[in-house]
């Protein structure tokens, strides 16, 4: 008997579940098919699945029964071709598990839940009474919650349902409800003598016959009262219906705004881009820009060619911040076809979003690196700005690079993709000098204004004037001449907090993470200490621990102290402080933004957030406080970030037409970086990088793999890591692709949530052999190891 057969990928974050299982599809469910979630029984529970592929099979010769669907979770499929076969990549390339890469494209991990309740069957206790139950339970109580029936029972609890004195049971509901929003729709029109009796209501009649139907949330802006739309509803002029809640209004629209002029190199890139739009077929750009050369615009043109054309557009940003900033001014272009995207936004603001998408209503999607897992509709444009930008990278599994996965979408969905940066990456700039991507370049800014002019201060000739260590002469008065002329400044500081560290001044004493092997950072603002990296706070100590010493010195500078110094030495000085702690609440970093662009503080000053793009009126004055701090981490991309944030902050002062300054502080300022970042030479940078990158087998002449093992247990960490070791060399002899490794490693920072990292780097020119050994070797099947490709 021939039947439908669909092969179910079980959603459960499992490597040995990375596999589909075979289900029939009911007579019921015909239409569903590819891309469908479904619900399923596995392993004698109701699990939530992904339908993958679909054939027509004779079931009859079977020598087991198949099982049906039990049901779809949406009326619709959640998954496109394009968006699985992004997914098959994420998971080849990434070395994740299949869900894992399907997973990113949800708005939560799962689309429905298990609730678990357990029944006493009383009936039973009855005639075999169990003191423990009866003791416990009332009998006026219809069921008890998982966690409550764990609590009362403990380890006896599955005992009680395998003797059917309790009964278990599962239902599924939404993992998240969808928002809606009550709107009021006009029925008639108020008599004369109506109109007499409430002139309120009539003002509402009014309103909504010239309006049309409207959300209750917009009525109430208007001035309506929650009583007044109650009455007009209990009257029959009008009634309630509930839509999917828009979160469009969100968006800031700044006005109208009128049609920039387009420089010509802007022409030449938009006209470059237009053109691969129309050729419907997959093409790389590399858009290198200057800061302040009008990127922006370009993105704008090249989206609104593919409107036009009948298709939509992809902008990615790194920050969420930006994202804002670039929304705001698309919105004021294409009104309501523009939608953000990004982790800020609440479950049902996301699922809105999503919807939007996928039905045409919103053609330009805005967002950070989890913006490229919607349902484009006939996408005909990608953009990646500030494509260098680390923050691209996921940090958890699967530790995919959002930029790398746009260009796979862009082949996916013929379609061309743009990578924009002042300061391009060492890998994307040697592409397109490869010819394997177009370049295209403006060299100018948009007003002709020149670039920054950027004085390097050796803070050993210089020594610097406060407490912090990080304040020089030169800078304080480049400050005060900025806020004497009415001009803004902006300060870079890449340290949260008030002191990086806390140490006893009689035995020396350091306060660290009882969980990482990391100083905790004090916050004076909350009166607290934390750490970093597992989040823990801690309460501020009265006496060191060791020799009891009340004596607590607070070494290092974060944040919140140069924020207290800068009111000390510039008293007059509107200062605002842009960084996580002081950005948690949502929407406060857009609002920082736009206080500082109204000129409601003189100095933005914060870690790399406010070197992110920001296109700020005014801002002629730039201090970048600490070069030397990016410069010294343990990372092959130490001197790329380096240059690329330095040119990147300097980049916000005099985008007008007034040329802008900068204050470099830094204690190396022979080193090639900082000689290269106070020129603004990036083709010095790149040469020299490169020479270093091709000595020491980096990117873009090798490609990197880091493997990592933890435990809470340090010599199980190791003795897993000399493993893997011993594999690799026996096996990487037979690879191609001159792949070698290091000795097995300790992270940087060793022990981070109570668990201990040795780590394992392989270089190669290919990896694929390798990963082609490492699938399915059980050594690998471990849930305690990390693999990371091309780790940052």
């Amino acid at each position: 008997m021939q039947e439908t057969i669909a092969e179910v990928l079980i959603n459960r974050p499992s490597k040995h579940l990375n596999r589909t299982f075979s289900y029939r599809i009911p007579e019921t469910m015909k239409g569903a098919g590819v891309g469908w979630r479904c619900v399923v029984n596995f392993a004698r529970r109701k699990e939530e699945g992904i339908i993958l592929s679909v054939h027509e099979e004779d079931t009859s010769q079977l020598s087991y029964k198949l099982l049906d669907i039990l049901s779809l979770v949406d009326s619709f499929p959640w998954f496109t071709d394009e968006m699985i076969r992004t997914a098959l990549w994420i998971s080849s390339y990434y070395m994740c598990t299949l869900i894992d890469a399907l997973r990113l494209f949800y708005i939560d991990k799962k689309a429905v839940k298990t609730k678990i309740t357990y029944t006493v069957n009383w009936e039973k206790i009855e005639k075999e009474p169990v003191e423990d139950i009866e003791g416990l339970v009332d009998r006026s109580v219809d069921s008890l919650d998982d966690k409550s029936a764990a609590l009362l029972f403990g380890d006896r609890l599955m005992e009680y349902v395998k003797q059917n004195f309790l009964i278990k049971k599962e239902t599924l509901a939404a993992a998240h409800k969808i928002p809606l929003e009550k709107w009021i729709v006009p029925d008639r029109e108020l008599t004369d003598k109506e109109k007499g009796r409430s002139r309120k209501q009539a003002e509402l009649s009014e309103f909504l016959k010239a309006h049309g139907s409207q959300p209750v949330s917009r009525l109430k802006e208007k001035g309506f009262s929650t009583a007044l739309i109650h009455a007009f509803l209990l009257n029959e002029y009008g009634h309630a219906v509930y839509h999917r809640k828009e979160t469009y209004s969100l968006i800031t629209r700044e006005g109208e705004k009128k049609e920039k002029t387009l420089t010509e190199e802007q022409e030449k890139a938009v006209k470059a881009l237009c053109d691969s739009i129309d050729r419907k077929a997959y093409e790389g750009f590399l858009l290198k820009g200057v800061t302040g050369s009008g990127k922006t615009e370009v993105y704008l043109q090249a989206a609104r060619h593919a409107l036009e054309e009948g298709g939509s557009a992809l902008i990615l940003v790194p920050e969420i911040a930006l994202t804002s900033q670039m929304t705001s001014y698309f919105a004021s272009i294409f009104g309501d076809k523009v939608v953000f995207m990004h982790s800020g936004l609440s479950k049902g603001e996301r699922y809105n979003n999503r919807m939007r998408i996928m039905s045409g209503e919103s053609p330009i999607v805005i967002g950070s690196r989890s913006a490229i897992f919607m349902p484009f509709k006939n996408l005909r444009l990608i953009v990646v700005d500030e494509e260098y930008d680390t923050s691209y990278k996921q940090g958890e599994t699967p530790r995919y690079n959002g930029r790398d996965a746009a260009k796979v979408m862009a082949v996916i969905y013929h379609c061309p993709i743009v990578l924009g940066a002042a300061t391009p990456s060492i890998t994307t700039y040697y592409a397109a000098c490869q010819g394997k991507i177009s370049l295209l370049t403006m060299k100018e800014r948009v007003f002709k204004t020149p670039l920054p002019q950027i004085h390097v201060c050796d803070l050993k000739e210089n020594p610097p004037i406060d407490r912090s260590g990080l304040i020089s002469a030169p800078l304080i008065s480049l400050l005060q001449k900025t806020i004497l002329e009415k001009n803004k400044a902006i300060l870079l500081l890449n340290r949260r907090g008030f002191a990086t560290t806390l140490m006893c001044s009689s035995c020396g004493h350091v306060f660290k993470c009882p969980n990482c092997d990391v100083s905790l950072v004090y916050h004076k603002e909350m009166n607290r200490l934390e750490c970093h990296y597992c989040e823990t706070v801690h309460p501020l100590p009265g006496e060191c621990p060791v020799c009891h010493g009340t004596r607590i010195l607070y070494l290092g500078a974060g944040t919140e102290r140069i924020e207290e110094e800068l009111a000390d030495f510039l008293p007059e000085a509107r200062v605002r402080r842009f960084d996580l702690d002081s950005t948690r609440r949502k929407n406060s970093a857009r609002e920082i933004l736009d206080d500082f662009r109204q000129g409601k503080f003189d100095i933005l000053f914060g870690t790399q957030m406010v070197a992110k793009g920001h296109d700020i009126p005014g801002v002629q004055t730039v201090g970048i406080l600490s070069a030397d701090s990016i410069l010294n981490i343990p990372s092959y991309l130490a001197a790329e970030q380096t240059f690329n944030l330095i040119t990147q902050c300097a980049g916000r002062a005099g985008r007008s037409r007034k040329q802008g300054e900068v204050i470099l502080q830094t204690y190396n300022p022979s080193h090639y970086v900082i000689q290269c970042a106070a020129r603004q030479d990036y083709e010095s940078f790149y040469k020299q990088e490169l020479r270093y990158r091709k000595l020491l087998e980096y990117p873009p002449f090798a490609r990197l793999m880091k493997i990592t093992c933890f435990n809470e247990d340090e010599k199980k960490a190791d003795s897993q890591a000399a493993r893997i070791h011993s594999w690799l060399q026996s096996v990487i002899p037979r690879l191609s692709g001159n792949v070698k490794c290091t000795a097995p490693f300790s992270e940087p920072i060793k022990r981070v949530r109570n668990l201990y990292y040795i780590s394992i780097l392989v270089k190669g020119k290919s990896l694929t052999s390798l990963k082609n050994a490492m699938r399915g070797t059980p050594l690998f099947e471990e849930n305690d190891i990390i693999i990371d490709v091309d780790p940052l």
